[in-house]
């Protein structure tokens, strides 16, 4: 396993090309700092989206927290005063979108509490497996604030509009159970077990074929904005790129002769 870490995020790949990128400050509870905001967890992105030997991407978050979202005694003052051209131009929670914008599959180990901008950054993974003791706070109206970091898009995905609407007009909180009997938490585990069951799950990821899964990613995310004839010209050409891998000949070999597929990812 390659390591090459930070003193807010640490970032660790095993053989089986599962990257696992894991916030690092739990004294505050994982609260994101401009520098890991604007730089460091985009550049994360960007690296694992290049790097061929990364299949799958699990997010969590060391300590008792998994993201409480942005740091509010560094970055809602600096936001709030817009001291510079940069801080204006730049998103609310820009961060999300390198995160949205992983080809691969991306799966948030949620360890603790996910608040604000830190609940937007589990809905923007695929899958989210959490821990029992931990919860999905809300937090935006409770200071003020709209909802921003892109949970206004990303929750009703997850969630019925009526569950998202409450849920971010009241400032509300899920426990792990309550989020997975609305559709937020795809598995609910012990906490002694949450990065090993994750790190299993993206396993099993990682030995799928990569480009179908890219493509399945991509179609899934741009499904809602479309209408039906251009998703199916989004799946023609996916299918059209599948059907000249490695892995597609790996598939129809394997059909043939009735054993279990095995993967190379291209």
């Amino acid at each position: 396993m390659s390591d090459h870490s930070h003193p807010e995020i640490r970032y660790e790949l095993s053989e089986a090309g599962v990257a696992v990128i894991t916030l690092t400050r739990p004294e505050a509870l994982n609260a994101l700092t401009t520098e890991m905001a604007t730089r460091r967890l985009p550049a994360l992105c960007a690296e694992v989206t290049e790097d061929d030997r990364v299949k799958v991407v699990v997010l969590t978050g060391e300590g008792r927290a998994f993201c409480s979202g942005a740091d509010v005694n560094e970055r809602i003052p600096m936001v709030v005063s817009g001291s510079s051209a940069a801080t204006k131009e730049r998103l609310v929670g820009a961060f999300i979108l390198p995160v949205w914008r992983i080809p691969k599959p991306v799966v948030a180990a949620v360890n603790g509490v996910a608040a604000g901008g830190g609940m937007s950054l589990a809905c923007a993974a695929d899958f989210r497996i959490v821990a029992q003791e931990a919860s999905f706070v809300a937090a935006f109206v409770r200071r003020g604030l709209m909802p921003d970091s892109g949970i206004t898009f990303l929750l009703p995905r997850l969630v019925s509009q009526s569950v998202a609407t409450r849920l971010l007009m009241t400032g509300g909180s899920l426990t792990a159970a309550e989020a997975q009997a609305v559709g937020l938490a795809d598995e609910v585990v012990p906490a002694h077990e949450l990065l090993e069951r994750a790190t299993d799950f993206a396993e099993q990821l990682a030995a799928g074929p990569a480009v179908a899964l890219s493509f399945t990613k991509r179609a899934l995310q741009c499904a809602s904005g479309r209408a039906l004839a251009d998703q199916l010209a989004f799946e023609s050409w996916g299918q059209t790129v599948c059907f000249k891998t490695d892995d597609f000949a790996e598939g129809m070999a394997a059909f043939h002769d009735k054993r279990s597929p095995v993967f190379q990812g291209r």
